[in-house]
């Protein structure tokens, strides 16, 4: 597999994109915010125990949407994180094959 400098410029635009940190920023913020919108809906519940009002907590919409929005978020996240893997294994696959030009050519 040989990779060309089209393939090359690709990469660097992926690796330069900084839409990776933002889709991961959000998912960590949504994700940290995850206890705080369960302690506020507890603090709705006119239940009795602990239990109880953390189980009425995550039974409410908007918890549930909550938790869509962190699942939303884990996707994106990790389809970024994805992407720049692949884009660095194409960097080391371009490195590795401009070392081996470099030899043949002091080979030579």
């Amino acid at each position: 597999m040989l990779v060309s400098d089209d393939d090359m410029h690709a990469v660097l635009e992926v690796l330069s994109d900084e839409t990776s940190a933002a889709h991961r920023a959000a998912h960590e913020y949504l994700s940290d915010l995850t206890k705080t919108v369960l302690a506020e809906l507890m603090n709705e519940s006119d239940a009795k125990s602990a239990t109880e009002r953390e189980q009425w907590a995550r039974a409410q919409p908007r918890f549930k949407e909550h938790l869509a929005k962190v699942g939303q978020m884990a996707k994106a996240d990790y389809a970024a994180r994805q992407r720049v893997a692949a884009a660095n294994a194409k960097l080391e696959v371009w490195r590795t094959q401009s070392a081996n030009a470099r030899a043949a050519e002091r080979v030579r």
